[in-house]
């Protein structure tokens, strides 16, 4: 589903690589953030994701000052996974995704807002074909070519 990025929005790791990563989708998302026109919402689980994925490519130490600034730039919330576990477990049940999928999908339900990834994943792709989630769902590439 094509929406533009505008107001909240809770982001799977994979929109944080391409934020971190420098590529035209991840200017598209610094610049949307920067300009207030959007605001992230997160979970834990995606943080940690994003932590190692970050740290093989620049180190621990590194990764976590950049993911310690993207919090303090007041443009992020993270949620505690605790509070989505049963909503997540409810979409795990029916679907197979990844269980961070789930998360980030039922922190979407929670809050009413569309939920963004990077690319369409072929699992989350053929779910969606088999039965649309509860919020909308929105993908960087079709805003942007990588």
């Amino acid at each position: 589903m094509k929406r533009e990025l505008i107001g909240d929005m809770v982001f799977d790791t994979s929109v944080f690589v391409e934020f971190f990563s420098g590529s035209r989708r991840g200017e598209l998302i610094y610049r949307s953030l920067k300009k207030g026109e959007i605001f992230a919402l997160t979970t834990e689980l995606n943080i940690f994701e994003l932590l190692y994925l970050l740290c093989r490519k620049v180190g621990l130490e590194k990764s976590k000052e950049l993911i310690s600034k993207l919090k303090e730039s007041g443009c992020l919330e993270v949620f505690e996974v605790s509070r989505l576990v049963e909503r997540a477990a409810a979409i795990k049940c029916e679907r197979a995704i990844s269980l961070v999928d789930c998360l980030t999908l039922a922190l979407g339900e929670e809050m009413e807002v569309p939920v963004v990834f990077a690319v369409k994943e072929r699992e989350l792709m053929r779910e969606i074909e088999r039965k649309p989630f509860k919020i909308p769902v929105t993908f960087l590439e079709d805003l942007i070519e990588s």
